[in-house]
């Protein structure tokens, strides 16, 4: 009210003339009796919520101590003014929030504490595994790699076309970087131990595009992403969940962080994607015959395989062949990413996944052969596609396996689906148990070597140590195969 006589009176004087008595002078008309009666209402509208205010602050004084009420207690009460009892009832619950919140923070810092505390002693038990598996290796290694020199070359001279011998023996499998952040992100490479594996022959190269034409064209086979699912074996999926298709990569419109939310940002199952258009509806193979056939899932590799004479690899074996003699080495060529500033791999080159500077010339797959080969004359054991293994997978079974290690391991014995792998406890190598109704095409296998999707900054696992998953009812863009034989 003071502002407004304020701006009347400089109004007031703003008019009036120094010394002309005969000059009419016109002033703001009085306010009208609405104008009275909004002001009236709005005064006592603000004198109301004064005294609540009022009536809150003193109850705030008494209610000091809430210990001296209850909620059940306060609601049942019809004495109390009632602002006094919002008052009491807002601070009880107020008091009890922060009570619930040093308590979730507590329980959630113990948690940590004790995970941080599992972890450490899980890496101390892994560099004495890793240790005393150095020292049983180092008694065999000027051994073995004499035999292993002698064999390829003897192996090697009469090979099958596209295939190279790969000696029997023993060697480290898994990783050896036990820094806290990376044991904790790819805690299913650990614990790193001894294995041993018979000797087999093994194609060169992925299989090609090419060669995966002339096992349709002699056959007749159709893909699974061809063909789509059966509805009696998904009898509760509608029939956009039934058609063929494959998992097709799309890059984000701009830059996010990949290690928060979900990889469905960069990924799209997109109906008509297959081997033959790996991009999708409109893309073809023409000019893709010597790239890794790509779109095909686990059943597609172990058809051609058989067709083939020959089998997929056990993830052993896989392992065994990548690292080619070379003992304790980060990548297959060593352990720098590049040598002398070239890609020794296709894997991804950039801001992953919404720029591709494709330094190497490659934004998707590359024709075999693009790099040079490991020590025992084999390509692309690294980026370019995945490739499928044989066994099933589970990012705990190392943990089982060095329990009873035994010679030429096949794997884990029982399938899990996905969903108990993302149940997974890193510490302590364990999943959910699996459900007994769950569809063989929902179980995990073992792929190996990374893609062209791999990144130094994502998803580094162009490493021969590095383990993926393959979901059999999922094809993909970047997952192919490549096959061995045993010998005859």
């Amino acid at each position: 009210m003071r502002s407004k006589l304020k701006i009347l009176a400089l109004m007031s004087v703003a008019v009036l003339p120094s010394c002309k008595e005969d000059i009419e002078v016109t002033l703001p008309p009085t306010e009208s009796e609405v104008g009275k009666e909004e002001s009236a209402k709005a005064k006592a509208e603000r004198e109301t919520i004064e005294e609540q205010e009022k009536v809150r602050a003193e109850a705030q004084k008494k209610a000091i101590n809430l210990n001296d009420y209850t909620k059940e207690g306060l609601e049942k009460d019809t004495e109390m003014d009632p602002y006094m009892k919002d008052a009491l009832l807002e601070a009880m619950e107020q008091s009890e929030e922060r009570k619930r919140k040093k308590e979730e923070e507590k329980r959630a810092l113990m948690e940590r504490e004790r995970g941080a505390g599992e972890l450490l002693s899980q890496i101390d038990l892994e560099k004495k595994t890793l240790a005393a598996a150095d020292a049983e290796f180092e008694k065999i290694a000027a051994e073995q790699k004499q035999r292993e020199e002698a064999e390829r070359a003897e192996k090697n001279a009469t090979a099958a076309l596209g295939m190279v011998w790969v000696p029997g023996g023993k060697y480290i499998r898994g990783s050896r970087d036990l820094q806290a952040g990376h044991r904790q992100q790819y805690g299913e490479e650990f614990p790193a131990h001894l294995v041993e594996v018979d000797g087999f022959y093994m194609d060169a190269t992925e299989v090609t595009v090419a060669q995966f034409a002339d096992f349709v064209k002699a056959t007749g086979y159709k893909t699974l992403a061809e063909v789509g699912l059966k509805a009696e074996d998904f009898p509760q999926a509608g029939p956009e969940h039934l058609q063929g298709g494959a998992n097709v990569f799309k890059k984000t419109a701009g830059k996010i962080d990949p290690w928060v939310g979900s990889a469905w940002r960069w990924w799209s199952f997109t109906p008509g994607a297959t081997w033959k258009t790996p991009e999708g509806p409109g893309s073809d193979i023409k000019d893709k015959m010597n790239h890794p056939v790509t779109c095909v899932n686990y059943d597609d590799a172990q058809a051609y395989a058989k067709w083939a004479g020959k089998r997929l690899p056990t993830e052993a074996e896989w392992e065994r062949a990548a690292r080619g003699g070379q003992h304790g080495v980060k990548y297959t060529w060593g352990e720098e990413m590049q040598v002398d500033g070239k890609w020794m791999a296709n894997v991804y080159q950039g801001e992953f996944p919404s720029t591709e500077v494709a330094e190497d010339g490659f934004v998707l797959t590359a024709p075999v052969k693009s790099y040079p080969p490991n020590a025992w004359g084999l390509y692309d054991m690294a980026g370019n596609v995945w490739e499928i293994c044989n066994d099933y997978f589970h990012p705990g079974y190392y943990h089982t396996f060095v329990k009873q290690p035994h010679k030429n391991p096949q794997g884990p014995k029982s399938p899990i689906t996905d969903q108990e792998r993302m149940a997974y406890n890193p510490v302590a190598g364990t999943c959910p148990e699996p459900r007994a109704d769950n569809h063989v095409l929902t179980h995990l296998r073992v792929a190996k070597g990374g893609s062209f999707l791999c990144s130094s900054q994502y998803c580094l696992r162009f490493r021969p140590a590095a383990r993926h998953h393959h979901e059999v009812l999922t094809p993909s863009q970047h997952m192919g195969f490549r096959c061995v034989m045993d010998v005859k």
